[in-house]
Protein backbone atom coordinates (compact mmCIF):
# COMPACT_ATOMS: atom_id res chain seq x y z
CA UNK A 1 0.00 0.00 0.00
CA UNK A 2 1.67 3.50 -1.37
CA UNK A 3 1.20 6.44 0.63
CA UNK A 4 -0.47 9.44 -0.88
CA UNK A 5 2.21 12.28 0.11
CA UNK A 6 4.37 9.96 -1.92
CA UNK A 7 2.61 11.68 -4.88
CA UNK A 8 1.02 14.35 -6.82
CA UNK A 9 -2.32 14.40 -7.58
CA UNK A 10 -3.52 16.65 -10.51
CA UNK A 11 -7.32 16.54 -11.58
CA UNK A 12 -8.42 18.18 -14.68
CA UNK A 13 -11.12 18.34 -16.83
CA UNK A 14 -11.69 16.00 -20.33
CA UNK A 15 -14.70 17.88 -21.00
CA UNK A 16 -18.13 19.61 -18.94
CA UNK A 17 -19.13 17.12 -15.86
CA UNK A 18 -16.31 14.75 -16.57
CA UNK A 19 -13.11 14.64 -14.29
CA UNK A 20 -9.66 12.78 -13.95
CA UNK A 21 -7.15 12.46 -11.92
CA UNK A 22 -3.20 12.19 -13.10
CA UNK A 23 -0.75 10.60 -10.39
CA UNK A 24 2.85 11.07 -10.85
CA UNK A 25 5.03 9.36 -8.00
CA UNK A 26 7.36 12.33 -6.43
CA UNK A 27 10.43 10.03 -7.14
CA UNK A 28 10.16 7.78 -10.04
CA UNK A 29 9.48 4.26 -9.84
CA UNK A 30 11.32 1.60 -12.18
CA UNK A 31 7.79 0.34 -13.18
CA UNK A 32 8.45 -0.02 -16.89
CA UNK A 33 5.90 -0.97 -19.87
CA UNK A 34 7.07 -1.90 -23.39
CA UNK A 35 10.61 -0.30 -22.50
CA UNK A 36 9.07 3.19 -21.25
CA UNK A 37 9.51 4.39 -17.77
CA UNK A 38 5.77 4.98 -16.56
CA UNK A 39 6.13 8.61 -15.25
CA UNK A 40 2.08 8.90 -14.39
CA UNK A 41 -0.91 6.91 -14.26
CA UNK A 42 -4.49 8.49 -14.95
CA UNK A 43 -7.40 7.36 -13.36
CA UNK A 44 -9.47 4.65 -15.62
CA UNK A 45 -13.33 6.02 -15.13
CA UNK A 46 -14.46 9.41 -15.55
CA UNK A 47 -15.75 11.30 -12.23
CA UNK A 48 -19.18 13.55 -12.11
CA UNK A 49 -16.58 16.49 -10.01
CA UNK A 50 -12.80 16.96 -9.24
CA UNK A 51 -13.29 16.04 -5.44
CA UNK A 52 -14.61 12.51 -7.09
CA UNK A 53 -11.37 12.58 -9.51
CA UNK A 54 -9.50 13.30 -6.47
CA UNK A 55 -11.13 10.47 -4.19
CA UNK A 56 -10.70 7.97 -7.29
CA UNK A 57 -6.83 9.24 -7.48
CA UNK A 58 -6.43 8.82 -3.48
CA UNK A 59 -8.15 4.95 -3.49
CA UNK A 60 -5.90 4.22 -6.58
CA UNK A 61 -3.11 5.28 -4.73
CA UNK A 62 -4.06 3.05 -1.84
CA UNK A 63 -4.11 -0.15 -4.59
CA UNK A 64 -0.26 0.40 -5.65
Amino acid sequence: MANKSQFSIVTYERRPGHWRAAITPFLHSRSFIRGKTTSSIVTGDDSESESAAMLAAEQLIKKL
